[in-house]
């Protein structure tokens, strides 16, 4: 599952083995092979990690950014990934 700012943006189904978009503006704005690299993303982490999932497991990462706005320019000044 994927949140920003607080939001549900997407999420891996292991029904059916896809990463869906949550929010309309995912779907309108993100190309289809953003979701078919996040979905090849996701198989590989559960083969990575050995996970199966019929049983209850949880894996959890974070990515996050900072960002500064001077006038038109956008800065990352903090860049964050935690497992």
């Amino acid at each position: 599952m994927g949140l920003l700012d607080d939001r549900q943006i997407d999420y891996y189904n292991s029904d059916g083995h896809r990463k869906i978009p949550k929010q309309q503006w995912m779907k309108e704005k993100m190309q289809e092979d953003y979701w078919e690299k996040g979905t090849q993303s996701r198989k590989r982490s559960l083969i990575h990690f050995n996970l199966q999932i019929h049983n209850v497991h949880v894996l959890q990462w974070r990515h996050g950014c900072e960002i500064e706005k001077q006038g038109s320019e956008v800065n990352i000044s903090i860049e964050l990934t935690l497992y």
